[in-house]
């Protein structure tokens, strides 16, 4: 059976290694800003981040995780060849990535960086350089954890990050006033790589502990390892479908102005939060037990009160993204010691998240549904509707973005509207390398193409459902009931945010947003939503 506490385990970690993220986001992309450095920086780190999610955990929770935990409890001894196969499996492909990362870097810049300038892409390429060894400590990190979430050991794995952003937290917080951008971006590369090791060296004791007979080995023709390898490629294009999607969003805001990639870079940490936080949590937790569970009628249970968790979450999210976006933004990135961030840089990145925001309850869903095919031995659907996803995305940002870059911000204010219907091309190089021009809201136009393009993921993945489990399966959940809670506390937010206007910057989100929410508990509970209801008692209960 599976413990109770497995979703708020890993909800905690995550709570924990995204409070940290957070707060790495706000010091280091406060200090380097939506220029040069902040640009080079956030694209350098996309190569560490894209090829750790296609070989990390998001691969491995729906490749590894499943054939793992099917087989550890009968024969651990069985299970420690596997994951000991895994993981040598895993070290000899990132090595030959590392290699091929470090010494192809100038290529891998140019491709990444198409039409930025040269000063912005040297850069970039030289924290590759320094990044890119890291990139196997945190495939091998990603492997510990779906070690430990197979043995239903939770926290921990999901907490490690914490200790890769607070190593770069430190680097940043101690580099003196008078250092400039570039030395930083530098030296917050090399914590980058300092912090993957960390990361991966905390989950070793706990991973020896949770299986002894754990032993690197190169037992790679087991039927298991097979099975392994069988579900790797689709689960690569299914799992990896969201970063595969932000590193095509990255190369066409290359075509942009400078301050798109950092825009982006700096909205994608925001919307990736309640993904990370309340998605992830619920999918984590289910997986290794969808995974033991031989009945569909108990599938379609976890699933609907699953994506009932994570609706009731993600929509209280979303209204405050979508409406408050501004305050999150100023909350995060412009209160900071030292923070680049002005009040027109807060406002084309809130823009850009309120539409990555249009997809975000798309994207949670989807998460959980991938989790169900993966659970049924079905790694082609998710595969074949991230296919779609992306290219989708693609089509639509290419289609729109060049039209939103007509657009830019000027004391807060949106002004070109007579140029929308310009011709369908890239502004001129100097216009786009110009770091002191207005910001364009071409990236906003990137993040719109993702959210249509998360659209088509889940409705692909949602008749496929229906197809094999029956309608059933997303029907059972009390959906309808969130509809009123939500538009009660947006409307509440709406009216209290002129209100509260007058407070510093986090205080005001806090007297706006805090009031919605209770409202949104409140009014979730009367309509009957199991986890409203949960934190009403939990909340109420008498202290003794």
């Amino acid at each position: 059976m599976k413990r109770p506490g497995g979703a708020v385990a890993v909800s905690g970690g995550i709570l924990l290694s995204r409070i940290a993220g957070l707060l790495r986001e706000a010091v280091v992309r406060g200090r380097l800003g939506l220029g040069v450095a902040g640009s080079a920086y956030s694209a350098a780190l996309r190569v560490p981040n894209l090829l750790q999610n296609l070989l990390g955990e998001g691969v491995l929770s729906g490749s590894f995780i499943p054939v793992y935990s099917a087989m550890v409890d009968e024969d651990p001894k069985a299970g420690g060849r596997l994951a000991g196969a895994v993981a040598s499996f895993l070290f000899l492909v990132t090595t030959g990535l590392v290699v091929l990362g470090v010494v192809f870097a100038d290529a891998i810049g140019s491709v990444l960086l198409v039409g930025v300038g040269d000063e912005t892409t040297d850069l970039a390429v030289e924290l590759i350089r320094i990044m890119t060894p890291g990139v196997g400590l945190l495939v091998l990190s990603a492997w510990s954890l779906g070690v430990l979430n197979s043995h239903r050991k939770f926290f921990l794995a999901y907490a490690s990050p914490v200790l890769w952003n607070a190593t770069q937290i430190i680097v940043v917080s101690a580099a003196a006033v008078g250092v400039v951008d570039r030395d930083v971006a530098v030296r917050v590369a090399w914590a980058v790589t300092v912090g993957a090791g960390l990361q991966f060296l905390v989950q070793l004791p706990a991973v020896r502990r949770a299986n002894a007979y754990i032993r690197p080995n190169l037992e790679f023709g087991t039927p298991a390892f097979h099975d392994f390898l069988r579900r790797l490629g689709p689960v690569i294009l299914g799992r990896g479908s969201a970063q595969i999607s932000a590193f095509v969003d990255l190369v066409l805001a290359g075509l942009l102005a400078i301050s798109a990639i950092g825009a982006l870079a700096a909205a994608q940490v925001l919307y990736l939060l309640p993904i990370s936080l309340f998605a992830m949590s619920v999918a984590a937790a289910e997986l290794p037990e969808l995974s033991r569970e031989n009945d569909h009628l108990a599938l379609e249970r976890r699933l609907s009160s699953g994506l009932i968790r994570i609706g009731f979450f993600v929509s209280f999210t979303s209204v405050v993204y979508l409406f408050a976006g501004t305050r999150v933004v100023a909350a995060v990135y412009s209160i900071v010691p030292r923070s680049t961030f002005g009040s027109d840089d807060i406002f084309v990145v809130a823009l850009v998240l309120g539409g990555y925001t249009l997809g975000l309850m798309a994207v949670a869903t989807s998460r959980l549904i991938q989790n169900v095919f993966y659970a049924l031995g079905d790694t082609a659907t998710p595969a074949g509707a991230a296919i779609y996803r992306f290219s989708i995305s693609a089509v639509v940002a290419i289609a729109v973005m060049f039209q939103f870059e007509q657009l830019f911000v000027y004391d807060g204010v949106i002004t070109g509207f007579d140029r929308l219907l310009a011709p369908l091309q890239p502004l001129s190089q100097s216009i786009r390398d110009s770091s002191n021009a207005p910001l364009r809201l071409g990236a906003v136009g990137l993040a719109l193409g993702a959210a249509i393009g998360a659209w088509t993921e889940f409705w692909l993945l949602r008749r496929r459902l229906i197809e094999r489990l029956g309608r059933r399966s997303l029907t059972n959940g009390n959906w309808k009931s969130l509809v009123l809670p939500t538009a009660v506390s947006g409307l509440l937010l709406l009216l209290l945010l002129p209100v509260t206007r007058w407070a510093p910057a986090g205080v005001d989100l806090m007297l706006s947003a805090g009031p919605a929410g209770i409202l949104y508990i409140w009014v979730s509970h009367r309509q009957g939503i199991e986890e409203a209801t949960k934190m009403v008692r939990f909340f109420s209960r008498p202290t003794t």
